[in-house]
């Protein structure tokens, strides 16, 4: 019997459940100290580059950036900067979304630009502009 297993294994984990995936990270980390600065004090940082970690998420169009996966899934937008220029992320969605990453960018403390601007997903003005693919790196817990 133990040697019916030792063949499933292998099996269901090429379907992708999540006991068997790389995705299974810890959910329970949170941001770092410089994201939850910039989202509650973003005119601070206004125009000036800073680096954080943060949840990101790409799915559809919410291409924003979390202190914790459970605010993401709860849309608690106090604890969220919204990403500028995540048209350069194509190609690496798939690899990044509901991951644990690092980031740089340039602080923009109102994105919408006093509400000119309607930015489809954003979670909130507070966003942070990446320079392209490289901004962005994977944190492995």
């Amino acid at each position: 019997m133990t040697s019916k297993w030792v063949l499933l294994v292998p099996f269901i984990c090429s379907f992708g459940f999540a006991a068997c995936s790389p995705r299974e990270l810890k959910t329970d980390l949170s941001a770092d100290q410089r994201f939850l600065d910039v989202a509650a004090n973003p005119k601070q940082f206004e125009g000036k580059e800073v680096t954080f970690r943060a949840w990101i998420t790409l799915r559809h169009e919410d291409k924003n950036l979390w202190a914790t996966m459970s605010d993401g899934e709860n849309w608690n937008t106090l604890r969220c900067v919204s990403l500028i220029n995540y048209n350069s992320l194509d190609g690496r969605e798939r690899d990044l979304d509901g991951r644990m990453v690092e980031v740089t960018g340039t602080v923009v403390s109102d994105a919408s630009e006093g509400g000119t601007i309607i930015r489809l997903g954003a979670c909130r003005d507070v966003a942070i502009e990446i320079s392209g693919p490289s901004a962005i790196k994977l944190v492995i817990p």
